[in-house]
């Protein structure tokens, strides 16, 4: 399906698509499906594409796709060599409401999140809580399905530093966000590997075991 639809971009000219296409959907599959090598050279590929398209926003998200894929193999110079990138490209980026719909999902508040990410994968918790921390404040509401991801993943980092509290204060509030509607197959997987770490890390914790029910609960409904 990625190679028909870069067909269809190419056969368009459309740059901008074909660097979508390849870094935020083909380069990110492969590095969240377990092939960050594969991401790390469709994130390269498509940054080609994306400053060819002119638009820096666009390749500042790719940039970061390819710091998802460093981040995921260890690989901490090169991972923060691509989020300045993408810092740069972003802050030179011109503003004229001509950016296509479909690239509303990156901006700086998204960069701060995907930060977040890569510092949890680099081993890095306390710096991913406050990047994490910055995505949530900023975050628009619209965006479901990266806001209860990232919320997550600032649980993990909390849970990883020993803050119970706030990593329980965290999932219960993202379940509160997350049980007004329907979730994605990739929020659930997401969902179960907060619930595998909380039972691991908090199960003797009382305090917990409300909030462990209520994740069981609803990974059970999305099944």
């Amino acid at each position: 399906m990625f190679a028909e639809a870069r067909q269809s971009a190419e056969r368009a000219k459309a740059l901008d698509l074909i660097a979508y296409i390849g870094g935020p959907n083909a380069a990110f599959m492969s590095t969240w499906s377990g092939n960050p090598a594969r991401g790390a050279e469709l994130a390269y590929g498509a940054l080609s594409w994306a400053y060819r398209s002119g638009n820096l926003r666009l390749a500042a998200f790719v940039a970061t796709m390819a710091a998802r894929a460093h981040a995921k193999m260890g690989e901490t110079d090169l991972c923060e060599h691509m989020l300045s990138a993408a810092e740069k490209a972003l802050a030179q980026h011109c503003t004229d409401n001509s950016d296509p719909y479909w690239l509303a999902v990156f901006d700086r508040t998204a960069l701060s999140g995907h930060r977040g990410s890569c510092l949890l994968d680099l081993g890095n918790p306390r710096q991913a809580v406050q990047a994490l921390q910055e995505q949530e404040d900023a975050a628009p509401p619209t965006f479901v399905r990266n806001n209860i991801i990232w919320q997550l993943e600032r649980a993990d980092a909390n849970l990883q530093l020993g803050e119970i509290e706030a990593a329980v204060a965290g999932i219960d509030q993202t379940l509160d966000y997350a049980e007004q509607g329907p979730v994605t197959p990739r929020v659930v997987q997401v969902f179960r590997a907060a619930d595998l770490k909380l039972r691991s890390t908090a199960c003797a914790d009382p305090a917990s075991s409300t909030t462990r029910d209520r994740l069981r609960e609803f990974i059970s409904a999305c099944a």
